[in-house]
């Protein structure tokens, strides 16, 4: 297992202490580098989503790339106290992961990597003669190479150490102390992982993170659920970042987490919460027997905001799939004008599941553009001939047309995809028909004027013709 870990460390020295250490909070701070706070539970999958007029990718304030012992660290905080124009040194330990390995052995968030280096950095400073209480050592987690890494620095307050360099045997135990440490916690962890996963699907399979129309009125704990939600969505920011952790909405957390718990108690979802719940008791206490019973041992508490975090974020996704009514009404117009001109055409297609699942896509276009049967079917004839695949179309429509037809702003553009129009390129076909429409209206406008004026000349010509018929002159 230890193969799958690379561990390399280099020594530096100079003559400024403050720059040295310095130089290193700035490279582990750059692009590429995980600011997300060991306080923030959130996805590590963030959507910033600013067509709806309602996201913006405001960054909060909360950043922080580097961690110690005891958590979060500024870089201004560790340096306000190293002197500026005394000499030091550092050794700086790289350590990276496949990702694949990475996952499966259960460091998925900034906190597994955080969680790993406080059970590892003690034994390998002391493998190296380092005294802990002269000791400093600081992480950044860096996901700016196809394998996520760790950039660790290690320094003395005080020159005691007699050695530059690290004993070579002991980055072979630092690698064997991962690999013990992440066996351990594969198999600690995994089935509170397969707990956490089948509650957060029976939530989701439920649709009790977002507003359900159609059982609006079907029962009171829905008509509560739906009123909470509601009432949430009146008060969530129209601008900013929506994120669960975000300071962005510290002032209506309390009625996400009242809705999130709504949904916990609920009868179909309480014993699988309450299962999860008693695993992470069990957990916390192994970890007391393993490692003491240390004051710091949050592990509940964090695995909570985990939970908290994760069913908050897919009810504010949820908000902002309901907030995208107003953008699918712009694109039902556009598309009632135009998807028979659209030529769709897909890829080279041969499962059958797969150009089902298309088709039922174009349905749903289909059916936004209020589009009749029959043209429904001509569009899914004209897609198939593009297309060149070998399906009949009647049993296409006949397989597609009980298909929902709700679309939202995500399956939009998801579904445009499919058929060769990426998000620019349907941003620019509106466009250009934007003009050749205005460009229409003006010529349309041009002609109206040159028929109106033409017939006003006519007329004047006939009222002198008739006059000097009246008047007996020749005409």
């Amino acid at each position: 297992m230890s193969s799958n870990i690379v561990a390399i460390v280099r020594y530096k020295k100079d003559v400024n202490f403050q720059k040295l250490v310095g130089g290193w909070c700035k490279y582990v701070s750059k692009d590429g580098a995980d600011g997300k706070s060991l306080k923030d539970f959130s996805s590590s999958d963030e959507l910033f989503d600013k067509e709806f007029g309602i996201y913006d990718d405001t960054i909060d304030n909360d950043v922080n790339y580097i961690w110690d012992k005891n958590g979060d660290v500024k870089k201004e905080d560790i340096l306000k106290d190293l002197p500026k124009d005394e000499s030091g040194r550092m050794w700086n330990l790289v350590i990276s992961f496949p990702p694949d390995f990475a996952l499966e052995s259960g460091l998925k968030t900034k906190q597994d990597y955080y969680m790993m280096t406080k059970a590892i950095m003690p034994r390998f400073l002391l493998d190296n003669d380092f005294d802990l209480t002269n000791t400093r050592w600081y992480a950044s987690k860096h996901n700016d190479t196809d394998n996520p890494h760790l950039h660790i620095t290690i320094f003395e307050k005080e020159i005691r150490r007699k050695k530059d360099t690290l004993e070579k045997s002991s980055i072979k135990y630092l690698k064997s102390n991962i690999a013990s440490y992440l066996v351990d916690n594969k198999s600690f962890y995994q089935e509170q992982d397969y707990l956490f996963l089948g509650l957060e699907y029976k939530i989701r399979k439920n649709n009790f993170t977002k507003v359900d129309k159609e059982l609006f009125f079907s029962s009171k704990y829905r008509k509560a659920l739906n009123k909470d939600l509601l009432n949430l969505y009146d008060k969530l920011p129209k601008k900013g970042r929506l994120q669960y952790n975000s300071k962005n909405l510290d002032y209506c957390r309390k009625d996400i987490d009242k809705i999130i718990e709504r949904i916990l108690y609920h009868d179909t979802i309480k014993y699988e919460f309450e299962k999860y719940y008693h695993s992470l008791e069990e957990i916390q206490r192994e970890q007391k027997k393993l490692y003491g019973n240390n004051a710091n041992n949050k592990y509940i508490e964090n695995k909570m905001k985990r939970l908290y975090s994760k069913i908050g974020n897919d009810i504010l996704h949820n908000f902002k799939v309901y907030n995208s009514t107003d953008f699918i009404k712009r694109q039902k117009e556009f598309l009632k004008v135009n998807i028979m001109n659209m030529n769709f055409k897909s890829r080279p297609v041969k499962k059958n599941s797969t150009i089902l699942k298309y088709a039922k896509e174009l349905y749903k276009l289909g059916c936004l553009a209020e589009l009749s049967d029959s043209d429904i079917k001509k569009l899914l004839s004209d897609w198939i001939r593009r297309s060149n695949l070998d399906v009949n179309v009647d049993n296409i429509f006949t397989a597609v047309r009980m298909t929902s037809e709700d679309i939202n702003a995500t399956d939009f553009y998801k579904s445009l995809s499919h058929f060769g129009y990426t998000k620019e390129k349907y941003t620019n076909y509106k466009n250009k028909s934007f003009y050749k429409n205005i460009r229409f209206k003006q010529f349309i406008k041009k002609a109206n004027y040159f028929l109106e004026s033409e017939s006003k000349n006519e007329e004047r010509y006939l009222q002198e013709i008739l006059e000097k018929e009246l008047q007996g002159k020749e005409i």
